[in-house]
């Protein structure tokens, strides 16, 4: 009977501690994926498109760039209203709209008065709108692959969004893996 007993205990031991193992391996997982993710916390993805819906992107872009293209098709299938400046001039472009040297990639759009520099996900862009920032704008600056425009099937290079100021100081608006 000892034995039996001993085996029992020993059963509902190691199931306690396996739960206890998968409950805290579930936490994580949560974790990971809301720090993953693509909507920001307490953003309301339905709001967001409803502010894209509203919007007009003025895209400038360089006419013989592929992903600036790829872009402006996310920003349209996100329902932003996309207008399309071709220019063979974009760093006149970056210039003009005060766009930081650091931080300058192939694209540059107008929304509401703000700089979206970049392949920068439709749903900053809709975040930016919607909280109305005291901004000059943002950007990714480079090309990441991954990033809107320039998929590469699953992979995706670590990225951030960046803001910036009248005066060129930049903080980070979001991040994305």
């Amino acid at each position: 009977m000892t034995q039996s007993i001993k085996r029992s205990f020993l059963s509902v031991y190691w199931a306690n501690r396996w739960a206890k193992f998968m409950a805290r391996g579930l936490a994580v997982m949560v974790i990971l994926a809301v720090s993953c993710s693509q909507v920001p916390l307490g953003q309301d993805t339905a709001a967001l498109t409803k502010v894209a819906q509203a919007s007009e992107l003025t895209v400038f872009r360089s006419p013989t760039c592929g992903c600036c293209s790829k872009w402006a098709d996310h920003m349209k299938a996100f329902g932003f209203q996309v207008k399309d400046m071709v220019t063979e001039d974009m760093t006149a472009v970056e210039q003009q709209y005060g766009v930081p040297n650091q931080l300058r990639s192939c694209h540059t759009a107008i929304a509401n008065g703000y700089v979206i520099e970049g392949h920068i996900p439709a749903l900053d862009v809709a975040r930016l709108l919607t909280e109305k920032p005291n901004i000059a704008g943002i950007a990714v600056p480079g090309m990441p692959m991954g990033s809107p425009g320039m998929e590469a099937g699953d992979y995706i290079e670590p990225y951030s969004v960046f803001t910036f100021t009248q005066t060129g100081e930049t903080a980070i608006f979001s991040e994305h893996s």
